[in-house]
């Protein structure tokens, strides 16, 4: 399986929706994002993996039952679930316009590692592109 970066970008504005600092599977599964779904627990363990979102359960289990012969089980627990800081930086990046664009049409077959690093080198590229604008006017 491969990161889908448009599925991604939209599980990571499911936990942007969350209106308090934990939300839970069930909550992500009412943004069309359910636990029972192959992608949707390939994309969670690769953001749990890049230290991106993080269980507050007390075995740090993201909160459902998956036996990889067997697919994902039919149970989950209530594990808090929250974006951390450098989760919620990615996500602002991608949520720049000019950012995805670019994602999009130059790196939709890249990497996460590569993903999160052209994202960041982008934004920051615009953002010092727009503060030169800002000096010199």
């Amino acid at each position: 399986m491969r990161v889908n970066p448009e599925y991604l970008k939209g599980l990571l504005e499911a936990f942007e929706l969350a209106e308090k600092p934990y939300t839970y599977i069930s909550e992500l599964e009412r943004h069309g994002y359910s636990y029972k779904d192959h992608e949707c627990i390939f994309h969670l363990d690769i953001l749990c993996d890049k230290g991106l979102i993080e269980s507050k359960s007390e075995d740090g289990s993201l909160g459902f039952s998956y036996s990889p012969s067997e697919g994902v089980e039919k149970s989950f627990q209530l594990a808090p679930l929250r974006l951390t800081a450098d989760g919620h930086d990615f996500i602002a990046n991608l949520n720049e316009k000019d950012v995805w664009h670019q994602i999009k049409e130059n790196f939709q077959e890249s990497g996460f590692d590569t993903i999160k690093s052209v994202a960041a080198d982008l934004a920051m590229g615009y953002a010092k592109k727009k503060v030169g604008a800002l000096l010199a006017a």
